[in-house]
């Protein structure tokens, strides 16, 4: 059995097809890897197929499936991953847009272990792309830009990337249209995400598959992943939850403590600034960010470097506290409305960096 599935879709790239097969197969040779090829095609009327198919008679690691009655990207690279014999899945394009000799970059962290993920990134230092016109850097950079909303990776557009099998195994993907590796860092099982440089080369032959159509098709796609299980503005919204329930906590509490108990509002402040805290790191740490640790020397060392981080959010509340509520005359609980919103953001910085990980961890490799 193969340790390593590659998996190639296409479509009318019978002018690239030979070069693309070569190529692999002397990166395969050449650093020894235990790699199987496959060909997904979309019965391309080109005669892509026959010619992989021709190329697979000389050389077994390679296989060629042809679907009749399925077209696209996205389905075809998940119907490889079906076929695949390999622990670990790589994914690229067949117009040579893709250098095979970055195959073993990408798969070393993975092989590795450092990683479960490892795209190939045109957003990192020394990453690029080379002949490609205005308009379509102006179309990558605007996707790229929407994609934020789902994943902190730098180039979630890549189609060149490797995962483990493990990370998509019982997960239901239904990609739309070419953006496969979106849904997989969507919806993936994973910690680790790895970026790896490379230049991407405008195909030198063939048609681009790029249309208004297929524009169409990413942003119903990129809408449709807003909530899905590792997406950054679903954990933005659950934080924002967490943060309004941390609010109602802590009002509650000033009041109940200058109202009932007597006492002085900012020390009323601080013990409320501290309830509210560990309400919104318990929430956080466990439905925001769904971290399970269970090993109690790290819950209590995040908790108390969440509290340290936060220390600058309170003295920050308590500084507007004292200011609006002596010299402008603000009842008590309208000044801590007003001073909660003032630290958001800086409370909003404690809580990703004292989470352990985020599903979207990513690291560069240079």
């Amino acid at each position: 059995m193969p340790a390593i599935s590659i998996v190639i879709p296409t479509f009318n790239e019978k002018e690239n097809i030979r070069t693309i097969i070569t190529r692999v197969l002397e990166v395969i040779k050449k650093g020894n890897i235990d790699a199987e090829l496959l060909i997904i095609d979309d019965n391309s009327p080109d005669g892509t197929a026959a010619l992989a198919t021709s190329m697979a008679r000389k050389h077994p690691e390679i296989r060629v499936e042809v679907r009749k009655n399925e077209r696209g990207l996205s389905s075809a690279v998940l119907r490889g991953f079906k076929l695949a014999r390999g622990d670990i899945f790589l994914v690229m394009d067949a117009d040579l847009s893709h250098p095979p000799e970055l195959i073993p970059k990408l798969l070393a962290p993975i092989i590795a272990r450092k990683c479960q993920i490892a795209m190939a990134s045109r957003y990192i230092k020394g990453g690029g792309t080379e002949g490609w016109p205005a308009s379509r850097t102006a179309v990558s950079k605007g996707a790229t830009f929407l994609a934020k909303l789902v994943t902190s990776v730098k180039d979630p557009m890549s189609g060149f990337f490797a995962l483990r099998s493990s990370v998509i195994s019982d997960v239901d993907l239904n990609p739309k249209g070419y953006k496969i590796a979106l849904e997989i860092l969507a919806r993936g099982n994973y910690k680790t995400v790895i970026e790896v440089p490379f230049i991407f080369k405008d195909r030198a032959a063939g048609k681009s598959k790029l249309s208004r159509k297929v524009m169409g098709q990413y942003v119903q796609h990129l809408a449709g992943l807003l909530f899905a299980q590792n997406s950054i503005f679903k954990q933005f919204v659950k934080f924002c939850v967490v943060g309004l329930i941390g609010t109602l906590f802590n009002l509650a509490v000033l009041f109940a403590i200058v109202e009932w108990a007597h006492l002085w509002y900012l020390f009323g402040a601080t013990i409320a600034f501290c309830v509210a805290v560990t309400s919104n790191y318990t929430l956080n740490k466990y439905w925001t960010f769904q971290d399970t640790s269970k090993r109690t020397e790290r819950i209590v060392g995040r908790y108390l470097k969440f509290i340290v981080v936060s220390l600058p959010g309170l003295a920050l509340n308590l500084a507007i506290l004292y200011i609006l509520t002596e010299f402008t005359h603000i009842w008590y609980l309208l000044s801590q409305v007003i001073a909660i919103v003032a630290a958001s953001v800086l409370n909003y910085l404690g809580a990703g960096l004292s989470s352990s990980h985020l599903p979207d961890d990513v690291h560069q490799l240079f």
